[in-house]
């Protein structure tokens, strides 16, 4: 399911060195002093080492020490990435050193936000799908799943281990001491399907037997207000598997299109999700990491893709959860979307009401940002899409990184509207519905 992104042998993160299990003569080394900011202020960071062989080091920046990361490494001419917010909103710095035996290199990295979501268009971001080592197969410390998705420029902070809840008073601590919201959530792992439930205030627990109506009862009364299907058209463990048998429940709010890298699961789960909007059936569509290793980018990244809502007013976790579930949100790869109707009175998520023969104006605003910074050329869009009721009604071929769209159309009968978007590297992001009632 996943992509081969980075390969790593070696890591030095802040004093601690992660080594394969043979074995590994000492090598003549020196430091690396990185200091980071963000339009002037200390931030987190993922940094990239590599050298000229292909090896790759990966650290990041420390929790307490904001911005400050160092790096023990071997002799040699390395490019230095230093990334915050994941080829989202900030472009990555780069940069040509040489680390020589017994001394220390300072490098201090300026970075300035290139877009904002927040600002221009009210739209927050979290990853939806997150593992600590809580989880059995999770390699991610606590304090740091906060970390990487802070470093990755996430406005919301997210965990959902297997089966457990065990993990939750320490993130939500350390999201707090950080200032920054936290939503705390549980993997439910079953046979039958896997489903994030959120917010929580006790454990959902696995018994056999239970039905997936069972789950859903028990973490209604848990608190949660969003139950999220989890890579739903995955194979072994895809719940729309058991769509048509007695077993299925409806009871769920939201739907993981993008899990991962993109693969036939997750076009499975999309297009099952156009034929539940065309019943009318008003589940979301979020985009997750389900990452479960802060130094293993093989399968996964932590905020890639990523679900981004438009909440109004102050940010809370609370307002966050609601707008979701009202559908006020996209998911994306890295494509960002602001999509509106009527001369931007109406959002994803609402219901526009038309007479017959009346117009409905779209509108989206389109960007993509650089993800690599060692690429001569920059990122660019490439093709969006007006789709109405599943159908691809109108598409615009695109050659910049921005973009504004528009059409019109009168639809006839009770429709959905979203828009699709896919840079030139294949990064694509799908935005919830705007739904149409004509009269």
């Amino acid at each position: 399911m996943k992509r081969l992104v980075f390969v790593a042998a070696v890591c030095a993160v802040l004093g601690v060195l992660v080594m394969s299990s043979a074995p590994v003569l000492p090598q003549p080394t020196g430091q690396v002093i990185v200091k980071v900011t963000l339009d002037g202020q200390p931030a987190d960071a993922l940094i990239f080492a590599k050298d000229r062989f292909g090896k790759i080091f990966i650290a990041y920046t420390d929790l307490k020490e904001i911005g400050l990361a160092r790096l023990t490494l071997p002799q040699e001419r390395y490019t230095l990435i230093v990334d915050h917010g994941a080829g989202f909103t900030v472009k990555p710095f780069a940069q040509e050193i040489t680390v020589q035996v017994g001394k220390s290199l300072d490098v201090n990295v300026a970075l300035q936000r290139a877009f904002s979501p927040v600002k221009a268009w009210g739209y927050y971001s979290a990853d939806l799908h997150a593992h600590s080592n809580v989880s059995l197969d999770g390699h991610t410390p606590i304090e740091q799943l906060v970390l990487v998705q802070l470093a990755a420029d996430l406005d919301l902070v997210f965990i959902s281990d297997h089966e457990t809840i065990a993990g939750h008073e320490l993130f939500a601590k350390t999201a707090q001491a950080r200032g920054v919201p936290a939503i705390l959530s549980e993997e439910i792992t079953t046979p039958q399907g896997h489903w994030n439930a959120y917010p929580l205030t006790c454990a959902v627990t696995y018994a056999p037997g239970k039905t997936p109506k069972d789950y859903f009862a028990q973490a209604r009364a848990c608190g949660a207000q969003v139950i999220q299907a989890n890579h739903p058209g995955s194979t072994g463990d895809g719940y729309f598997a058991l769509l048509g048998t007695e077993f299925f429940d409806y009871g769920f709010d939201a739907v993981e299109i993008f899990n991962g890298e993109f693969d036939r699961g997750d076009a499975s789960a999309l297009e099952q999700l156009f034929k539940f909007w065309n019943e009318g059936r008003r589940y979301v569509a979020v985009g997750t990491s389900d990452d479960h290793d802060w130094m293993d980018f093989r399968f996964e990244r932590y905020g890639r893709p990523r679900t981004y809502v438009r909440v109004e007013g102050e940010l809370t976790a609370e307002r966050w959860i609601a707008a979701l579930k009202a559908g006020r949100a996209f998911a994306t790869y890295g494509p960002l979307v602001h999509f509106t109707a009527q001369d931007g009175k109406f959002f994803p998520g609402d219901t526009v009401t038309l007479t017959r023969g009346q117009e409905i104006a779209l509108k989206a605003e389109l960007l993509v940002l650089p993800r690599d910074p060692t690429q001569e050329e920059p990122r660019a869009l490439q093709i969006a899409e007006i789709i109405r009721n599943g159908k691809v009604l109108k598409k615009f071929t695109l050659t910049e990184d921005r973009a504004v769209i528009t059409f019109a159309d009168k639809p006839t009968e009770q429709s959905w509207y979203v828009v699709r978007v896919v840079a030139d590297d294949g990064d694509q992001a799908y935005t919830n519905p705007i739904w149409v009632e004509v009269r």
